[in-house]
This record gives structure tokens, sequence and C-alpha cells, in this order.
């Protein structure tokens, strides 16, 4: 079926005046195609024409006769498209008549450039139901059918086409049925895109057997991919422009009145006209058997087909195209690659048959004409090979794509287990140290089929390849890409988070550099606490406001609201960090005053720590011979062989200890040294007991350094000093471990400090701790039967001057015990109080009364007593978020939570028993058991964190309770949020050590 029907700008009737039934029956579209005017008639009625006593459409530019004006029916249900072409005035049907366009399925279309009449606006039934195409060409807008209805061009079979540049309108999107189960073939020849029935409805082009075909040059749709019926007992006409294949039809053939007009071919639609080649159709392809005639009696001749030569042979001109619709011949040579040519011979087509021979002569002879004939051929050379290397090309991309996952595998590999990738000679052709990331890929491509052809190929090359995957700077490509993706990764869980804190620290690094590590603190998506490393940044200069330029850099390239909705800053105890108007806590704060400053926690321990260990002369020389013994064993190789030989002679299966060695710097190594040095006690004695007998004949002062360790260890000054700190060490290093966990929160680490502080002060207050101490001694010294230790010597104290106006001397202790109980043990207590009062000391930050409410205790004994519930509840902390919290709504939902805290717990996790008797338990006691927090002697992992704010805050988020209480899931988010420590600032900072180290 012909798309197109030809129409000539001066022909006034273009139907056969001899018969009555002209277009009976053919459900025909002629549609015009010249660039004046265009005449639709009805294409979904198989009545079209029929009965209506002819529709004589004038084409001539000063009038229109339109039906017989002595009819009082006249267009009145007869499907009749009276179209107007005229420039000044339009006539539609019989204005006498009260039914003109009712009920009629009319579409008068009027194509003057200024407006446009669509239908008989105050009836509601225009174009509904009637299969009509109203179809405008007019470069300004297109109206289809009556916007007052719904049911515009609705189960209609309709095929709006519009050939106008600027838009296509297809349906009434309002309506979610538009071109559903329609069996429409919408097809859109604008060069800019193309609109395939209703985007908004669910049934677009299914079971419609639907051929959209759009001859855009980026791209063709064919049908709905998603069905599998699509294009299936269709009937349809679906032309598919791709160089692979073709559904023939003829709803598009190579007829040039259906491209000549296209500013730009697609390249799809190019290589089905070289295949294709011109139209060139003989009398048997023409209707009448012969081409219409002009007005001189003159026609096209099929003898122009072809040229010939002076050697009286013949050959065809294949640029020679001729168009049934229009009657006119053109050049397919030139329509395809040479439009700046004639127009007559690319757009608008040659007529003039009079003087056909010599203007084909002439064209074929021009140099735009050759030029193109040349395009054409060349074109025509390549077509079968590009289908190859377009093949090729998607095997290069593919075997690319393998090989780029093996290398991502690789980077992932070495920077999980802080490996370097680099290595001395990085050469695949030369033998040596190439780096753990090529010795890691050579190994894998032993199973890896597509890497292994690779690595052969560059091996084997002898120039450099233009792309090498396994260069340095391939190497550090991975490493930026993996760097982004997890930045990307951060970035959006931060958005989701919002609230966030910062950890910031730096050191000066093994490769001699200051190195500054930015770590942030975030609520994941699954409501657990998450710290992540988000830049390293190199910073000769370390002051506050260097460091607060570089926070300002990495939050605006992550594009971080950090004014907004950073609530919470923890740094070290160093003045450019810490500063009250220099520090970088203060720069912060300025701009932002919800970020509230933190002290560390595990620094401010680790401060504890250290002015413990230095109270007391005891205590002195007990860490300082620590150190001696490790260095004077770990300094020689042969001390160390024979160390590790006599611990499998003393332990027998158990794996063999290192000595440690007392640093300043690093957390708990006092308790790590003192710890290993009693466990391998036996190995210790017997190395320095075999260094003396072996080495101190031949240097005297390694004998006496032997000698005076040996002293020092085999006395009960040291056994005394020793388990006493061992024990004071069993409280302090669970409560370091446990400051030093990323998830902590503020409430569980408050309340764990706490409770330490409880136990020491219980220790000072217990008057039998140091008979314990001696028991324990005894038992040591019982189960060292071989050893001998020496008693407390007793030192003579001398007298202090008595004072003017002091009444009575101090008394001298005699009694080394009792000296060393007063000395040492209680000043060790004392001393450990004192600093953990001042160094924790709650009422510099007042949000940590507020945070106690969280606790399940308090929660519970409010909800026993509402009476005792604070006045003052919550004004600290909504002072500082107030931007965030209104305090009286947290109070309401804080109460009302209070109240049904319990029974959404007892749902969300199990019980821990099923079969508890229930008359034995004491609920007052397991209530205030929630309180307490045990420290293990030497299981820090497994301390219970009862009063943590992450069993409140996993009740709300996992029964979804954020949109009953919003006000306080927001405040419980801020409270987790808020950082304990910067310890994984420091493990950032260990780690960076063994990747540059090793």
């Amino acid at each position: 079926m012909s798309l197109c029907a030809i129409k000539e700008c001066k022909s006034g009737s273009k139907s056969n005046p001899n018969t009555s039934e002209t277009f009976v029956d053919s459900g025909e579209s002629p549609i015009d195609f010249d660039t004046n005017f265009t005449r639709t008639g009805n294409p979904s009625t198989s009545k079209s024409f029929v009965d209506s006593g002819e529709s004589p459409v004038d084409l001539d530019t000063n009038f229109i006769s339109t039906g017989n004006p002595s009819t009082s029916k006249s267009f009145v249900d007869s499907g009749e498209s009276p179209i107007d072409l005229d420039t000044n005035f339009t006539r539609t049907g019989n204005p006498n008549t009260s039914e003109t366009f009712v009920d009629s399925g009319e579409s008068p279309i009027d194509f003057d450039t200024n407006f446009t009449r669509t239908g008989n606006p105050s009836t509601s039934k225009s174009f509904v139901d009637s299969g009509e195409s109203p179809v405008d060409l007019d470069t300004n807008f297109i109206s289809t059918g009556n916007p007052n209805s719904s049911e515009t061009c609705v189960d209609s079979a309709e095929s709006p086409v519009d050939l106008d540049s600027n838009f296509i309108s297809t349906g009434n999107p309002s309506t979610s049925k538009s071109f559903v189960d329609s069996g429409e073939s919408a097809v859109d020849l604008d060069t800019n895109f193309t609109s395939t029935s209703n985007p908004n409805s669910s049934e677009t082009c299914v079971d419609s057997a639907e051929s959209p075909v759009d001859l855009d040059s980026n791209f063709i749709s064919t049908g709905n991919p998603s069905t599998s019926k699509s294009f299936v007992d269709s009937g349809e006409s679906a032309v598919d422009l791709d160089t692979n294949f073709t559904s023939t039809g003829i709803l598009f053939d190579n007829d040039p009145d259906g491209f000549c007009m296209l500013n730009r071919l697609p390249p799809a639609f190019i290589d089905f006209l070289l295949i294709k080649g011109p139209a060139q159709p003989t009398h048997e392809d023409i209707s009448s058997k012969e081409f219409p005639k002009d007005k001189s009696g003159r026609s096209f001749q099929v003898a122009w087909y072809w040229k010939k030569l002076p050697e009286n042979t013949q050959i065809r001109r294949d640029w020679l195209s001729y168009s049934k619709i229009r009657n006119k011949a053109f050049c397919h040579h030139c329509i395809l690659f040479g439009r700046k040519g004639q127009k007559c011979w690319t757009q608008e087509g040659f007529s003039a048959w009079s003087r056909a021979v010599s203007s084909i002569q002439l064209h074929e002879c021009s140099d735009f004409h050759i030029e193109a004939s040349l395009r054409f051929k060349m074109r025509l050379t390549a077509l079968p090979i590009l289908p190859l290397l377009e093949e090729k090309n998607k095997q290069e991309k593919a075997i690319n794509r393998e090989i780029v996952k093996v290398l991502i595998d690789a980077t992932l590999f070495l920077s999980r287990n802080c490996l370097s990738f680099r290595g001395h000679q990085e050469s695949l052709k030369k033998p040596g140290n190439r780096g753990n990331f090529l010795n890691l890929i050579d190994m894998m491509s032993k199973y890896s089929p597509c890497l292994a052809s690779y690595i052969t190929q560059l091996e084997m090359s002898t120039k450099k390849p233009e792309v090498n995957f396994l260069t340095k700077n391939s190497q550090n490509k991975l490493i930026s890409s993996i760097s982004n993706s997890i930045k990307s990764s951060i970035k959006n869980e931060l958005q989701h988070s919002k609230f966030f804190s910062v950890s910031i620290d730096s050191t000066f690094d093994y490769s001699r550099r200051e190195q500054v590590s930015f770590v942030v603190r975030y609520l994941q998506m699954n409501g657990q606490i998450c710290e992540r490393l988000l830049a390293l940044k190199e910073s000769s200069i370390t002051t506050g406001v260097r460091l607060f330029k570089l926070f300002e850099d990495i939050c605006s390239s992550l594009c971080l609201d950090w004014q907004n909705y950073l609530i919470g800053q923890s740094y070290d105890g160093a003045q450019n960090m810490r500063g009250e108007y220099n520090g970088l806590q203060s720069f912060i704060k300025e701009k932002c005053p919800t970020a509230t400053f933190i002290w560390c926690s595990a620094h401010r321990l680790n401060l504890v720590v250290a002015k413990t260990v230095g109270c007391s002369l005891d205590a002195v020389d007990l860490f300082g011979n620590m150190e001696t013994v490790y260095n004077f064993i770990c300094n020689s190789k042969k001390r160390v062989a024979y160390y590790e030989e006599v611990q499998i002679k003393y332990s027998g299966t158990k794996k063999n200890r290192r000595l440690k060695r007392v640093s300043t710097t690093r957390w708990m190594s006092h308790d790590r040294a003192l710890q290993t040095v009693l466990e391998t006690y036996d190995s210790v004695i017997d190395t320095l007991d075999y260094v003396r007998k072996t080495e101190g004949p031949d240097d005297h002062s390694v004998g006496h350094m032997c000698g005076c360790l040996l002293d020092y260890l085999l006395s009960k000054r040291f056994l005394y000093t020793a388990l006493w700190f061992q024990k004071l060490f069993n409280v302090l290093a669970p409560l370091n471990t446990l400051l030093q966990t990323s998830d902590l929160d503020l409430l569980a680490a408050v309340n764990s400090i706490n409770e330490t502080k409880k136990i020491c002060l219980k220790l000072r207050k217990d008057e039998s701790i140091f008979h314990h101490l001696t028991k324990e001694i005894n038992s040591f010294i019982e189960d060292k039967k071989d050893l001998e230790f020496s008693e407390f010597k007793i030192v003579r104290t001398r007298r202090k001057k008595k004072m003017p106006g002091e009444l009575n001397s101090d008394e001298s202790i005699d009694d080394p015990l009792i000296n060393f109980k007063i000395q040492t043990v209680l000043h060790s207590l004392d001393t450990t109080l004192n600093y953990l009062d001042q160094y924790f000391n709650n009422s510099a930050v007042g949000i940590y009364k507020d945070l106690s409410l969280f606790s399940i205790k308090r929660m519970i004994e409010i909800k026993n007593n509402l009476e005792k519930m604070p006045d003052d509840a919550f004004v600290e902390f909504c002072k500082i978020y107030s931007k965030f919290l209104n305090i009286d709504i947290l109070k309401s939902e804080y109460l009302k939570f209070c109240q049904i805290y319990k029974m959404f717990e007892e749902t969300t996790a199990l019980p821990t028993s099923f079969h508890r008797d229930v008359q034995n338990s004491n609920s007052d006691e397991s209530d205030n058991s929630e309180e307490e927090i045990v420290l293990p002697k030497r299981n820090p992992i497994s301390v219970i964190n009862a009063c943590s704010m992450k069993n409140v805050y996993k009740v709300v988020h996992d029964n979804n309770l954020a949109s009953v209480f919003p006000v306080l899931h927001t405040a419980l988010k801020i409270a987790l949020i808020l950082p304990v420590s910067s310890a994984s600032t420091e493990r950032v900072f260990s780690k960076l050590k063994i990747v540059k180290s090793r």
C-alpha cells in the first residue's frame, strides 16, 4: 500500500472524473509531500469518498469549490475531508445545515499558515470513534482532534503522521489508551526525534502489531522490545533500515520522494539505499502501463536509464532515479552524497521532459555529480567491510573488559592487604623484581586466557604499544578509579545520613613527610555506625589555619554541607587541634556552632596511664628495666634465638612470645611489655644467665648488665611492683580497647569511664588489697622453687629537718612493705583517680547529662515514675542543636517512647532463654545490671555495652518508628554520630607505615 499519492502544485482535481468510485474501499491516505500543500483523506475508513458526490478540491491559489451548494446535506455523514489550501480563507461545508461535522468523523484541516480549524468545538463527539486522521503540515503547530474529548484517537487505528521539522503530536497524552491495540504505524521522518504513542501508558505498542519506524540519525525504534508479539500477525509493513536485514514491504522503498526533502540522512538509511539502488520503474511497474504526460504530451522514457558509449555499448545509469509519486527524475548519488548540487536533481526533482536528454548529459558531466558518484562507489565497495570491522571492535572491547576486571581484582587484593605495587624492574621482557602487581598479574594469567594472550602479545611486541594496561600510569589510574568509586560511595552514604562528624590528625610518616588524615563518622542506611577514611593529604605546615583550609577543600571537593550538618569534631590534645583561639576546632566552630568538640578519649586515657607509670620510683625502675631487657636481648640475633629456644623448653606447645618495647607514644605499651615478661619469666631469666656465662668473660659490660638485670628480676621488689601494675592494667586495658572501637557511642564511653573510676575507687578503699597482692606473690614464688628471690632492702631514710611552726617531726617508715604500699600502691591509685577526674571531666560537655537519659535504665525508671523526668532535660542538647530539635516535642516523644520501648525491644530480638523460670527472676536486679559494664580480665571484646544508645536506636530503626517519633529519631542519630575518639586516624597512620615500609 503506497503511503503517498502524487500531487502537483498546479493541478486542479486529482481524482478520476470519469468514475464516481475513486478511492473506493482503499483505505488510502493520499498525502502530498510537495513543499506547498498536502491533501489528506480519511485513511482509516473503507468508505472514504463513497457516495459522497466526490470532493472536487481545487488547489488553485485563487479559490476552492467545496461540494454541491444545492444540497442541504453537503458534507454530512460523508466522511469527506474538504481541505482549503487558499492562504486567505476556507469554506468548510454548508453553513445552513445543523448537522455539519456532527457525528461525521470529519477532519476539516486548514493548511493556512495562520491558524487551523479542527472540527466543531461545540460537540463532545468530534473525532470520537471516527478513525479520522487530522494531519497538519503547517510549520507552526499541529492540532490533533478535539482537546475537550477524552477519547481522541482512541481505538481508532489512526496514523497521525507529522512531517513538520519542529515537533510531533501523537494522540491525546491524557488518555492511557492512546495507540493501544490500534495496529497503528506512527512514522516520524523528523530528524530530531520521534514520539511513538503515549509515554504515560503502560500498554504502548503492546500486542498492537505496531511498527514505529524512526528515520532519525540517532536511533531506530522497531516495535516494543518487551513483548514477544511485536510484528506478529500485524499485516504491518515494518521496514528496518539496519544493514543486516530488511523486512520487505512497501511502506518505505527507494522512491526519491520519501527521502529527498530530508536535510540529513541517517547512516543506516544510507546503507539501505546503497543496497537498494536507484528507483528505475518500467512501464510494467506503472498502473496505467505508461508514464504520466505533461501538458505538451511528453513523459519520462525508460531508455534514459541507459547511456550509449562511443563503441556502441550501453551501460545503465545507476544514478538516475524516477519517482512515481512526483513524476520527476532525481540523481540517486547526489541525494546521498552531493546535497550541495543542483536542487532540481536532489530536492525538487527534474520534470522538463522536453530537454531531458541534454539535461541528463549535462548533469552527469558536472563536477559535483562526479564527486558524489565517486563517494557512492567508494562507500559501496567498503559496505561489506563495515560489519566485519564492527564485529572485530566488539570482540576487542569484550576482551579488554575481561582484562580490566582481572586488573581491578589484583588492585583490590594488594590494597586490602596493605601491599606495595611497584618494583625495581617493571619490564615484562627483563627478569628482576617487577613488583607485587606485575608478579600477581603474571600468576593470574595462568587462569585467564584473555590476560595470558595479552601478556604474550606485549612480550612479543617489538615496538611500544599504543595502550598498555600494565604500566605504572595504568596502575595509578586503576588506583585512582577505585579511590573515586569509594569516595562516591561514601559521598552517597553521607548525603543519605546528612549528619556527620570528623576526626583529623597528622603524623611524620616513614618517608619523612607530614601526612594529615581525615576520617568521617556517620550512620549507614542499615543503622550501623561507620567511620571511613575520607582523604589523606600531605602538608608541611600543620597550623590551625592551614588544617582548616585543608578541611574546607576536602568538604568542597565532595560537596559536603559541613556548615549545616557537621555535628561533632574529635582531635588529640595538640594545641594546633584543640586550641581555644587558634586551634582547628575553634575555626570550625566559628562557622558551624553545632560542631561540638570532643577531646579524643583514647588520647586522654593514654595520658592517665603515662602519669600513673611515673608516679613512684618503683614504677620508674620497673618500666625502665623492661626497656633495658628488650634492648639487651633483641639487639642480638644470637640472644633472640636462644630466648625463643628456651621458650619451647618451658612452654611446650604454646606459641612463642616476643619481647615488647616500652614506648611513650604507643598506647598501653607498658601493659604489653610487662605482660610479656611475666608470661616468659623463666625464659628471660634463663637467657640472661646464659649470656652472662657465655659472653660475660669476654665483655665485662655485658656481664655486668646481665648481673644487674638478674638481681632486679630476682627480687621481691620487682614481683610486688610488677604484679601490682598488672592488676591495675587489668582495669585500664579493657577500657583502652573499648575506647578505640569505631562504633562506640558517646554515652557508652562516658559510662565505661565512670565504671572504671568506680573500680579504682573500690580498690583504693579496699584495705585487704595489699594482703591479696602478698598472697599472689607468695604463690608465684612457690611455683619458682628453683629460683631464689631477694627480700626488700631496708633503706635508711634521711630525717627531714623540722621546720619552724611544726609541732611534730615526720615519722620515718622502716618497714619496706608498708613503704611500698604507701609510696607505690596507694600513690598509683590516687594518681589514676586524680587524672581520670581531671581529663574526663563531664561538666566540660553539658550534653553528657542529657545523653544519659537515652540509657535503658533511665528510660525504665521514667516509665515507672514520670516524675523522675528532670525539669531541665535535654536543655543543653537542644540548645546546641536547636535548628534540628524542638525541646517540647522531644520531651513529649521521649515520654511516649519510654512507655513502649520494652514492648518493641522484646519483639525485635529473641530472648536468651525460652524456658526461664519467671518467678526466680528479679526484675529490679536485671534493670540495674543493664547499667553496669563488666570489664573482664583479659577479654575486652566481650565487654557488655548494655547502656549504649545503639540498642535504643536499633529498636527505632528496625521498627520504622522514625515516622512516629521524628524528633526523637533525629536526636538519637545526632547522639550516635558524636565522636568518641580519633583512634581511626591513628590506624590510618599504622597502615600507611606498613605500606611504605614493605
